[in-house]
């Protein structure tokens, strides 16, 4: 048994998805949120979501794994700062991060809010790239490493995962095999 708020036991597994948003969020017809714009990125973390879920969470399991899904947005106001690395270091073992690449480089806003109020140290964390090609401009290069490496540092990074897709049907064949290298 452990403390909540600590790394997981061997059996558990911690799994933090970060996505890129397009747009936010605006209320819906039915008055709930909505995504303004919806991007591959959304998907990516809609398809995680259920797999992560179904994976970490099994029926007649009792388990203390723990499953986050976070967004990163730009609105009018500025960044929105959520993720809060802090918390993500203290309490995932495993980050999918899913953007698109502006001119083969990590977006802006990417590096921006998974360094501000940094830096961290990442060491111990695997951190696995998905990067959405349905909405990207350039290729997975040397840049993005270095991008990748300088936004999420001491993590160990996982090979870029170039994911061709816009709807659930299309993404999830490709993406569930990376997730269940997370999980095991």
């Amino acid at each position: 048994m452990y403390l909540i708020d600590s790394k997981p036991t061997p059996d558990d597994r911690h799994v933090c998805v970060i996505w890129l948003s397009r747009a936010g969020f605006v209320m819906g017809p039915e008055g709930r949120p909505v995504e303004a714009e919806p991007s591959p990125a959304s998907i990516v973390a809609e398809v995680a979501e259920k797999h992560l879920c179904a994976r970490l969470f099994p029926p007649g399991r009792h388990c203390m794994s723990r499953l986050e899904i976070a967004e990163i947005c730009s609105l009018r106001e500025g960044l929105n700062t959520w993720p809060d690395m802090r918390g993500v270091i203290r309490y995932h073992e495993s980050i999918v991060l899913a953007t698109p690449v502006f001119d083969g480089r990590l977006p802006g806003i990417v590096t921006e809010a998974l360094t501000k109020f940094g830096p961290y140290d990442l060491t111990g964390i695997t951190a696995l790239p998905v990067i959405t090609l349905a909405d990207s401009t350039g290729g997975l290069g040397h840049a993005l490493i270095a991008d990748l490496s300088a936004a999420l540092p001491g993590a160990t990074l996982v090979e870029p995962f170039a994911l061709l897709g816009e709807t659930p049907k299309e993404i999830s064949p490709q993406l569930a095999p990376r997730l269940d290298e997370l999980t095991k």
